[in-house]
C-alpha cells in the first residue's frame, strides 16, 4: 500500500542550520544578547526559532513579531548556499518512484520554494505548504490536516518526517505516524511515541 510522507524542511530535507544559526546569532547581538551558536542550535532543535524570539523579546522588551520579520530578512539573504541533507534527493526519488506521495509542511515562508528549486528537490512534492498559508504554528496539526483533507489521504498510511520533538507532536496531534530524524549531535531525545527514529534519511527506503 503506497504511503504519504509529509516532510519538514529545515534540518530534515535541507541542511540549513549552518545558515539559520548565524542569522539568529547576528540578530541577537544587534539587540545586545550574545548567545553562542551551540545554545541557539540546541534551543531551536528542542523548541523553535519562534520560541527563541519570544524569549529574546521578554529579555529586551521588544516586539517578537517584528523580530521574526527582521530575522527572516537576514536568513533569506543566506539561502543560496543551502544544500540537501545527505541522501535526500535519492530517497525522494525512490519513494515517489514506488508510488508514494510526498508533501512539505514547514514554518519557513516565501524562501521555501527557492530552496527546493535550488536543491533540485521541488519536483518530488505534490504540494508545499509554508507559513504563507496562515496555519497555526506547529505543534498545531492544522497544516497536516489540511493536506489529509485536500488529497483524501488515509491517516493510517501517512507519516510526518521531521528532526524535532515539535514535528513529532504535530504529527501525533494529526493522528498520523511520525518519523524522527536524529543527526549527529542533535539534543533531541526521542519520547518513545515516534513510529520510527532514524539517523539517516536512507533508512526510510529500507523501512518502506
Amino acid at each position: 500500500m503506497p504511503c504519504s510522507f509529509i516532510w519538514d524542511l529545515d534540518g530534515t530535507l535541507v541542511d540549513s542550520y549552518a545558515y539559520i544559526v548565524p542569522a539568529v546569532r547576528d540578530f541577537c547581538r544587534e539587540l545586545g544578547l550574545d548567545y553562542s551558536g551551540d545554545y541557539i542550535r540546541n534551543y531551536i532543535l528542542r523548541y523553535s526559532v519562534s520560541r527563541l524570539f519570544d524569549q529574546v523579546a521578554e529579555k529586551t522588551g521588544g516586539d517578537p513579531e517584528w523580530m521574526k520579520q527582521q530575522y527572516d530578512y537576514l536568513n533569506n539573504r543566506r539561502i543560496s548556499g543551502i544544500r540537501p541533507m545527505p541522501h535526500a534527493r535519492e530517497v525522494l526519488a525512490e519513494l515517489t518512484g514506488k508510488g508514494h506521495q510526498c508533501f512539505v509542511y514547514t514554518h519557513r515562508g516565501a524562501s521555501c520554494d527557492e530552496i527546493l528549486n535550488n536543491t533540485g528537490l521541488a519536483p518530488f512534492f505534490r504540494e508545499v505548504v509554508t507559513s504563507l498559508a496562515g496555519f497555526p504554528r506547529k505543534p498545531a496539526p492544522d497544516g497536516i490536516l489540511y493536506l489529509i483533507d485536500q488529497y483524501q489521504l488515509r491517516p493510517e498510511d501517512c507519516y510526518y518526517v521531521g528532526d524535532r520533538s515539535l514535528d513529532v507532536e504535530s504529527g501525533l496531534r494529526a493522528g498520523i505516524g511520525t518519523i524522527l530524524l536524529l543527526t549527529e549531535g542533535s539534543p533531541v531525545v526521542p519520547s518513545g511515541s515516534e513510529s520510527f527514529v532514524i539517523h539517516d534519511l536512507s533508512e526510510i527506503c529500507r523501512l518502506f
